[in-house]
């Protein structure tokens, strides 16, 4: 096995990034901003095998520095985060100076359920909010309509 293959990567401590992607030039670039591992590694194996280029981060600070690095196509952000909100990653990226930055699509998918949380998340600029639990299909459907053509 090739060093950084994703194999190799999913083995890296929690406070890691993640990636598992083949050929990440062809495919849609999808960051998956989630502290609770098992959540994180159910939605890259499942985007994954619906040919997107995943990464993941476990706390705000890591995905603020991978979105930054990488600029994903779409970012899946959770908001109860170690280290930094999501709230503030959301914000921090819809104030950024980089154009490229402050476009990416978000998709805030948190147990933050209540009205005022949904305001607050499309204020903050969040494209779509979805609470967990969640259906996979729900989810998908929200991507495929701000990534159309994936």
């Amino acid at each position: 096995m090739e060093p950084g293959t994703a194999a190799q990567k999913m083995k890296i401590p929690a406070h890691k990034v993640i990636t598992a992607e083949k050929n990440p030039s062809k495919k849609k670039r999808i960051l998956i901003v989630e502290d609770e591992y098992s959540a994180s590694k159910f939605l890259t194996l499942r985007l994954t095998n619906l040919g997107f280029a995943v990464s993941a981060a476990f706390d705000g600070m890591a995905g603020l520095k991978e979105a930054s690095e990488t600029i994903p196509d779409l970012v899946i952000l959770d908001l109860m985060l170690p280290k930094l909100p999501g709230e503030e990653v959301c914000k921090t990226l819809r104030e950024s100076f980089d154009e490229q930055l402050a476009k990416i699509p978000i998709i805030m998918l948190t147990g933050k359920d209540s009205v005022v949380d949904k305001v607050l998340g499309k204020v903050i600029g969040a494209d779509a909010y979805l609470t967990k639990p969640y259906e996979f299909s729900d989810l998908f459907e929200a991507i495929k309509k701000i990534l159309p053509d994936s």
